[in-house]
C-alpha cells in the first residue's frame, strides 16, 4: 500500500510540473505581430562597452512600430505620459555585440508574458577623419612648457572634429565632437608627460577605436596677421585655410583665428582669404 502510495505521489508531482511547464510556455508564447523598426543598434549612439567588457545600454532599445498579440488582443507601441507601453530585455539575461534575442514585454500583460525577436548590436570596426580638430597648438595659449621642456597638455578641445566609424554590417555614419566615445590619446608606448614640441603622433579614437593624425607643438608666440599655418610666411596656402574654415572643413586654434581675421569684424570668410591673396601679389601693401 505504500508503495503504490509513493507511486501515486511521483505521478502527480510529474503531473504538476508538467502543467505549470505548460502554463509557463504557454503566458510566454505572445506573438509579435509587428516587427520593431529599428532592429540594429550601434555602438556609441545606442549602448557601450563598461570598463568591465561588458554591454550596456546607453537608452531602452527602441520598439517603435512594435506590435505584441496574446489571446487574440493585440497591442502597439505607444509613447504616453509615463513612457513607451512596451520594453525589451535580453532572453539570455546579458546584452551581447552580434546577435542578441530580445523579450519584447508589454505593461498592460504579465511579465512573464512576452513575445520574441532578434536584433544586431554593431560594432566599430574601423575610423578616420573627416575634419581634423585643430593641429596648430600654440604655446601658453593650448599647452604648456614642461620642467623638461616638454608638452604639457590636459586638455585637448575636439570641438567641431568628425570622423567616419565603419561598423561591422557595413553601415557608415559621421560622429562629431563633443561626443562622450570620441576622445583624444597619445601612442600606446608614449607617456602624454614626454611629448616634446615638434610635430607629434596623436590618435583619435571613437568606441576605442584609433586613427592618426599629426599635431604640431609651436613654441614660437609671435606671428605676423595673415600667418595662418604658423609657418612665418604669407601665401596663399594661408588664404586656402581661412577658406577652409570658412566652409567647415578646417579647425582653426585661437592663435590662428586672430591671425585670420583680415578686416577684425570677427568673422572669418573668403574677403579675409582675398585680402591675403591681394597682399601676396603685391595689390595691397599691408594686411
Amino acid at each position: 500500500m505504500k508503495k503504490a502510495t509513493s507511486i501515486l505521489s511521483v505521478f502527480l508531482s510529474l503531473v504538476i510540473a508538467f502543467s505549470c511547464f505548460a502554463l509557463s510556455a504557454s503566458a510566454a508564447n505572445a506573438t509579435l505581430t509587428k516587427q520593431p523598426e529599428q532592429k540594429v543598434f550601434y555602438q556609441g549612439v545606442d549602448w557601450k562597452y563598461t570598463r568591465e567588457g561588458t554591454v550596456f545600454l546607453i537608452r531602452d532599445l527602441n520598439l517603435t512600430g512594435a506590435a505584441v498579440t496574446y489571446n487574440g488582443t493585440t497591442i502597439e507601441h505607444k509613447i504616453g505620459h509615463a513612457g513607451p507601453n512596451m520594453y525589451a530585455r535580453s532572453d539570455s539575461g546579458t546584452w551581447v555585440a552580434g546577435k542578441n534575442t530580445i523579450r519584447v514585454c508589454c505593461d498592460a500583460l504579465d511579465s512573464s508574458i512576452y513575445a520574441t525577436t532578434e536584433v544586431y548590436f554593431a560594432s566599430v570596426q574601423s575610423v578616420s577623419i573627416v575634419r581634423e580638430p585643430k593641429t596648430k597648438l600654440v604655446m601658453g595659449v593650448d599647452w604648456e612648457l614642461g620642467l623638461l621642456n616638454d608638452v604639457e597638455m590636459t586638455k585637448y578641445d575636439l570641438t567641431g572634429t568628425i570622423v567616419k566609424a565603419t561598423y561591422d554590417d557595413g553601415t557608415v555614419r559621421e560622429v562629431s565632437a563633443p561626443n562622450f566615445a570620441l576622445s583624444w590619446s597619445v601612442e600606446d608606448d608614449v607617456d602624454v608627460d614626454i611629448i616634446m614640441p615638434g610635430k607629434n603622433t596623436l590618435y583619435i579614437s571613437y568606441c576605442g577605436v584609433k586613427t592618426p593624425f599629426t599635431v604640431d607643438f609651436i613654441t614660437q608666440t609671435s606671428f605676423l596677421r595673415g600667418d595662418v599655418n604658423l609657418d612665418n610666411a604669407i601665401n596663399s596656402y594661408d588664404a586656402l585655410n581661412i577658406l577652409q574654415c570658412a566652409t567647415g572643413t578646417l579647425i582653426l586654434g585661437p592663435t590662428q583665428t586672430s591671425l585670420a581675421d583680415i578686416d577684425g569684424n570677427d568673422v572669418i570668410n573668403s574677403i579675409d582669404a582675398l585680402s591675403i591673396l591681394q597682399y601676396v601679389v603685391g595689390s595691397k601693401e599691408s594686411l
